[in-house]
């Protein structure tokens, strides 16, 4: 018997709050070393917290997005030999360098798109800390910021399921096969 749709609704809700707590616990920990970042950058250079919010994004996005643009290769160059490429096709160690060069640039075009997507995210997440700081009082900073981590990433999630499914696919396609 298929499920009234009050039903289907409670059950997509659970399982977004469900959901979202293996997403928090990540965004949590980024969101530890994103404040640092941002507090030695605002120091640093007296910028807003416009500016050094995007550039402390940017910097971390761009780690994350190294690791997993190049995270194929490594693995692949683990295989002892296995579809070893003769030397006469072997690709020479200049092509190989402007390969890896094309690469680094291309994940920082990535990394600007995709902390300029998070950027609207990272302002709910500014608001939400502020209304839970307030609520909360006294309690400890890291309750207060994972409290708001959990809601933020409710949100987003909530956004990117149900608005824009294709944009995690769709980023993806964007860090490997480009424009």
């Amino acid at each position: 018997m298929p499920l009234n749709p009050l039903e289907n609704l409670l059950f997509s809700i659970i399982g977004l709050l469900k959901g979202s707590i293996i997403i928090c616990i990540p965004v949590f920990i980024l969101v530890l070393f994103g404040q640092e970042l941002r507090e030695k950058i605002e120091a640093e250079t007296k910028k807003s917290w416009l500016i050094t919010a995007f550039i402390s994004t940017a910097i971390i996005i761009y780690i994350l997005l190294l690791i997993a643009y190049f995270f194929p290769f490594i693995i692949a160059s683990q295989e002892l030999g296995l579809g070893e490429i003769p030397s006469i096709f072997a690709p020479d160690p200049v092509t190989l360098l402007i390969s890896f060069i094309a690469g680094v640039l291309w994940v920082g075009v990535v990394t600007i798109v995709v902390s300029l997507l998070l950027m609207p995210f990272e302002f709910v997440g500014s608001y939400i800390h502020d209304v839970v700081s307030k609520k909360l009082g006294k309690k400890p900073q890291w309750l207060k910021l994972l409290i708001s981590c959990y809601i933020t990433s409710v949100f987003a999630s909530a956004i990117i399921l149900f608005l824009v499914p294709e944009s995690i696919t769709g980023l993806f396609y964007l860090l490997y096969y480009g424009l």
